[in-house]
């Protein structure tokens, strides 16, 4: 007898394909799609290679991406979740792969209780009572290898020390003792010619404080010029400069409000009567006496509204001007953050980069002329052959919009489908276009020689239709096509910053510090 075959109406299944169940997991943006978590630990050995890797790319590509472990507050901002690390091990034309949560207080306490028991990100007055005492920190926004550590950096508080090589979480506070800032930013800057991580924090007092402190952190992570001194605001600090002399600090049209934080709202509303600000501070007594200034003594310069929001470098130029370059965004490129009514950024939100110049010699408060656009397409994450932070420099990568290749919109929120690499000198810019329907991550560099820019630049590519992610490899002197592309057997979150570490260092530096004693002997860099 035959089988009768009854058919499944679709609307058995639900809008969702999944017989209308819903997931704990609340509906967000930054939660779905290509955004969806990976909640993934483990190693891939050899990655499938197309092309060659040149031999002589030899160390570790850390990338940090924001990847909640459990379900998190429903009211979920983007720059939230757990810190998720992926290192890539190139040795020998060959990658590596291993990733690791970041196990900080805050990931832990979560994965025990198998729910979310912190709310708003940096608001305390929404977390579960039995958790406000605890440091909340995710660690997922850079990873910057210091000391013997490879630190896992949030703003909101101090590193996370985490083993470069097993990936390890090792301890929080690795420096323990020597500031008493309850903050550390993400954005250290190391001086090529001190050896010197040069670092800052923000409420570094406490929740809403206006203090800032800046010092530095000599090659064993002792520091060095310690500096206070007082916000204009309680300002969102995120990225800073270096010269030799100065740091630059750049501050975010933002507000924190602890009133605003105990009614159960977010710790940050956008202000379009602030300013976007900098503030200019010497690196160790003296440094600006020759321009009039004080002793302890910082200059504060202001501009209209707007978000520049990363750095590529800085330098003097010996006649009183100091210079920096970012990337800017003309509104609030935050639209999670809000203003305090509620109003959201333009929808043709215009992002670029740009050369601000600040004269050292005028008073505090002076508004600075309109900066020196470089390159007028949408752009972020600016970076620069590391080895001259804090001098001019002829050449900058970032991660830009291609109008051309898309729809022709120049709206900051399309996406970044390319790199530029682009010239300070010429005004030449050479772009790589990632594909149609693909992203870009952050480059970094690689050299090769002493040149300036010789070398290779990395970066991960989301691939969205496919739903999967490969690393390119590009050289400087073909900068259109990669040499390389690694491809990943799964996709992942993108990250928000990450950082190239050679084997050669991470060999020289054999030394990880768990709590008192020291650990060393581990070996030179192996592959997985």
């Amino acid at each position: 007898m035959a089988t009768e075959i009854i058919p499944i109406e679709s609307k058995t299944w639900g809008p969702d394909g999944h017989y209308g169940l819903r997931s704990k997991w609340p509906v967000a943006l930054d939660l779905a799609g290509s955004n969806l978590p990976c909640r993934l630990e483990g190693e891939v050995g050899s990655l499938v290679v197309f092309g060659d890797i040149p031999k002589e790319i030899t160390g570790v590509f850390y990338r940090v991406m924001v990847d909640p472990y459990v379900p998190p507050d429903e009211r979920n901002v983007p720059i939230d979740g757990d810190g998720s690390i992926s290192a890539f091990w190139f040795h020998d034309g060959k990658v590596d792969m291993k990733m690791r949560y970041i196990e900080t207080e805050r990931y832990k306490l979560e994965r025990k209780a198998g729910r979310a028991l912190f709310g708003l990100y940096r608001n305390p007055f929404t977390h579960h009572p039995c958790v406000r005492a605890a440091v909340d920190s995710t660690a997922n926004t850079n990873l910057v290898y210091w000391a013997g550590y490879l630190l896992a950096l949030k703003e909101v508080a101090l590193p996370y020390a985490v083993d470069p090589i097993t990936l390890d979480t090792i301890k929080y506070d690795p420096f323990a003792g020597q500031v008493r800032a309850k903050t550390f930013t993400a954005h250290p800057k190391v001086d090529p010619r001190t050896n010197e991580l040069v670092v800052f924090g923000y409420e570094a007092t406490g929740l809403g404080s206006l203090d800032v402190v800046i010092y530095a952190l000599d090659q064993d992570g002792v520091k060095t010029n310690e500096f206070w001194f007082r916000s204009p605001w309680c300002a969102f600090i995120h990225d800073c400069a270096i010269t030799p002399n100065f740091v630059v600090l750049f501050l975010w049209p933002f507000e924190a409000s602890v009133e605003r934080m105990k009614q159960g709202k977010q710790h940050w509303a956008w202000n379009y009567d602030r300013p976007a600000t900098f503030i200019v501070v010497p690196r160790r007594p003296g440094c600006a006496a020759e321009y009039g200034w004080k002793e302890k003594e910082h200059q504060v310069y202001e501009w209209k509204n707007c978000m520049p929001i990363h750095t590529a470098g800085a330098w003097e130029s010996g006649d009183g001007m100091l210079y920096v370059e970012s990337t800017r965004v003309h509104d609030n490129a935050f639209p999670f953050f809000p203003t305090e009514s509620g109003e959201m950024p333009s929808s043709e939100t215009k992002g670029d980069f740009v050369r601000w110049a600040f004269d050292l010699r005028q008073p505090t408060g002076t508004v600075i002329d309109d900066p020196e656009v470089l390159l007028d397409v949408p752009c972020e994450f600016p970076r620069i052959d590391e080895r001259f932070l804090g001098v001019r420099y002829e050449w900058v990568f970032l991660n830009v919009f291609i109008p051309q290749r898309s729809d022709d919109s120049r709206n900051i929120f399309q996406g970044l489908n390319g790199l530029a690499m682009h010239n300070n000198n010429s005004g030449e810019t050479r772009f790589f276009y990632a594909g149609d329907d693909s992203l870009c991550q952050e480059p970094i560099f690689i050299p090769r020689s002493a040149e300036e820019g010789d070398g290779w630049v990395m970066t991960l590519i989301e691939r969205k239709a496919s739903n999967r992610c490969e690393i390119a490899v590009i050289d400087t002197e073909d900068f259109e096509r990669p040499v390389a592309i690694v491809q990943l057997p799964f996709h992942v979150k993108a990250q928000i910053h990450g950082n190239w570490v050679p084997a050669a260092r991470l060999a020289l530096e054999d030394i990880v510090k768990q709590d008192e004693v020291l650990v060393s002997g581990r070996g030179a860099l192996e592959p997985l």
